[in-house]
């Protein structure tokens, strides 16, 4: 089943879940790699995404302990790290995100992970790991090359596709429809198959959004909500016939 998703990337407007929610999105992905949000915006974006039902995937900086576990206690549905390039960068992502015995995630229960009402500790660290889902995002070659190894990692749920960056590692940034990408959209698609996980890509390009769904992906993260207030702004100016 395909899975729509965007980009959160620089509004701190804690209510947007909801919008988008209401908008028919199935997840979002919030930029705490380049995006400025502090911990409190994260907060409140994780809390009101659960409250309302939409999936809340934080896209980490890096795969150190600190932000991890934070962002996994404030209740994040899941995890996106950036550059992976092999099986150890994602499995250290597990090893905080997971509880034993997938992980070694520190146990702190009356959180807002369990709406601070946990249940009996030996029935919620099975279902929290059921529940936090980690994803590697694929965008070097390097990552492309290793796809099989990285998911094969035993907690990581999927791979996300990342063109741009994948565009400037191999020497095609500029052209919407490279080779390259396209041989590795498919490439990872198919480690991912062989591994019985998730496939999905994060572009606004319509080339590789068309390969991705060809080849049997599941989850497409389209834009941003710069994008979404940019291009409806454009179509305002246009119908006002002001331009």
């Amino acid at each position: 089943m395909k899975r729509a998703g965007i980009m959160v990337s620089e509004i701190a407007f804690s209510n947007l879940p909801v919008l988008m929610k209401n908008a028919g999105l199935d997840f979002f992905i919030l930029d705490c790699e380049h995006g400025g949000f502090d911990y409190a915006a994260v907060a409140n974006f994780i809390m009101n995404a659960r409250l309302c039902g939409l999936e809340i995937i934080v896209r980490l900086a890096d795969n150190g302990r600190k932000d991890t576990v934070k962002f996994a206690d404030m209740g994040a549905d899941g995890f996106l790290l950036p550059m992976t390039d092999c099986a150890d960068d994602i499995a250290r992502v597990v090893r905080y995100a997971k509880y034993r015995p997938v992980g070694e995630r520190g146990i702190s229960t009356m959180r807002a992970h369990t709406f601070y009402n946990p249940p009996p500790i030996n029935d919620y660290l099975p279902s929290a790991n059921e529940r936090v889902k980690v994803y590697a995002q694929i965008e070097t070659a390097c990552g492309v090359e290793r796809a099989a190894e990285i998911l094969s990692v035993n907690g990581v749920e999927g791979a996300f596709v990342g063109p741009n960056d994948l565009s400037a590692d191999y020497g095609c940034l500029g052209n919407p429809a490279a080779a390259e990408i396209l041989r590795a959209i498919e490439r990872v698609q198919r480690a991912a198959e062989k591994a019985g996980k998730r496939a999905g890509i994060i572009t606004g390009n319509e080339n590789y959004l068309e390969r991705a769904s060809a080849c049997g992906y599941s989850m497409f993260c389209k834009g941003s909500e710069l994008n979404a207030i940019s291009e409806y702004c454009k179509a305002v100016v246009k119908s006002l016939n002001v331009e």
